[in-house]
């Protein structure tokens, strides 16, 4: 996301410099990094290293602000860190165009003062966020969701190395992009699976790995498992397109299924305990997948927090394989959902919309001096 915002930046701003935090693709855009949290994973391991290792980059930041001053402070997602980020810059009058809005609608409202304070500008993915947060007194802008513009630029899947499995019917399942993801939802999906197997014949599975460590991950667990499921990686999305049905994890993850108009299962995967003591108290939506939020109605199934007896998901599976016409129909509300997202990031990319808001927090800045009038001679 840092990258390609970078390149939209650079077509209105050719001569910009960039500084930041991120990873090589942001380096690879020109960004030079202060640092890069994901070459940073040994440190990052426990609580106390992690809030330690944010402490001493909040100072390196502060310090780049006070000797280099930027133009703009862009933080992108991750309000954690990055809500900190804008306050600072907001103390030090420093304009705060933030990129991905928080879901401060979906728990713990709250915190929308904080973030009111934070940010000149906030850049929302989502229709619905828009008029949120204005109602909240935040110079809200809606610019589309970057999900869209990947699937502009590449409108077809990536055709895979090999085959995937021929069967009557076919499964993919996404158990996430983060190792906690996968470690939580994956043995739910694996017994889904070797429960379908029992009850509708015919029936191929593939997972997909967000990337080789993922891919390693899923594999431990199959090794430990009876199940047999191929692992595919940097495939996501032809795994989903070759799939009837798809097993996924909460998150953006369903956004990209819904892109492909495919049925879908929803499940995250939470001890009981966990969603009792906390969960139940944050949570303020009456959905809690994407989709359905979108939607504002039960699209999709969704199992969310997951726990207990995989009989309900295997029983929505086994209906929604075995009939078709709830596919279809399934798919063709999937399109309607998604259809006015395609539609707006075909007119603008997130990332040349977000450049365009930055061109308004620097237009003080770009207007030419303006000339002094002459003394009069009369």
């Amino acid at each position: 996301m840092g990258q390609t915002l970078i390149e939209s930046l650079r077509r209105k701003f050719p001569n910009a410099q960039f500084v930041g935090v991120g990873g090589p693709k942001m380096a690879a855009a020109g960004c030079r990094l202060l640092a890069d949290p994901t070459r940073n994973a040994a440190m990052l391991l426990g609580a106390l290293r992690q809030v330690g290792y944010w402490v001493r980059l909040l100072k390196e930041i502060r310090r780049e602000f006070i000797n280099n001053r930027p133009d703009v402070v862009i933080p992108i997602d991750s309000p954690t860190v990055n809500v900190r980020i804008g306050l600072m810059a907001r103390r030090m009058k420093l304009p705060v165009c933030y990129y991905v809005a928080p879901q401060h609608w979906a728990w713990a409202p709250w915190r929308t003062r904080k973030l009111s304070r934070a940010v000149n500008t906030l850049c929302c993915v989502l229709p619905f966020e828009e008029p949120y947060f204005r109602q909240q007194r935040i110079n809200a802008v809606y610019v589309g969701h970057p999900l869209f513009d990947r699937l502009a630029q590449q409108p077809t899947a990536a055709v895979p190395a090999s085959p995937f499995p021929q069967a009557r019917l076919k499964v993919a399942i996404l158990p996430g992009s983060r190792s906690s993801e996968v470690a939580s939802n994956l043995p739910v999906m694996l017994e889904v699976a070797s429960q379908l197997r029992g009850r509708v014949q015919e029936c191929a599975f593939v997972a997909a790995a967000a990337d080789k460590n993922r891919a390693l991950q899923i594999q431990a667990h199959l090794m430990r498992s009876s199940e047999r499921i191929e692992v595919r990686t940097h495939v996501t999305d032809a795994v989903i397109s070759w799939a009837d049905l798809v097993l996924v994890c909460s998150g953006t993850a369903t956004l990209q299924v819904a892109s492909h108009y495919k049925p879908m299962i929803v499940l995250y995967a939470l001890s009981r305990w966990k969603w009792n003591l906390a969960g139940r108290f944050l949570v303020r939506t009456k959905y809690m997948s994407l989709v359905n939020i979108l939607a504002d109605r039960e699209l999709v199934p969704e199992f969310m927090p997951f726990y207990g007896s995989t009989r309900p998901v295997v029983q929505r599976a086994v209906e929604l394989l075995k009939n078709p016409q709830q596919r279809m129909e399934m798919s063709s509300q999937l399109s309607q959902l998604v259809s006015p997202m395609e539609r707006f990031s075909r007119q603008m990319q997130a990332g040349d919309r977000v450049a365009v808001e930055v061109a308004r927090l620097l237009e003080p800045k770009l207007q030419p001096p303006s000339q002094p009038v002459p003394p009069s001679r009369g």
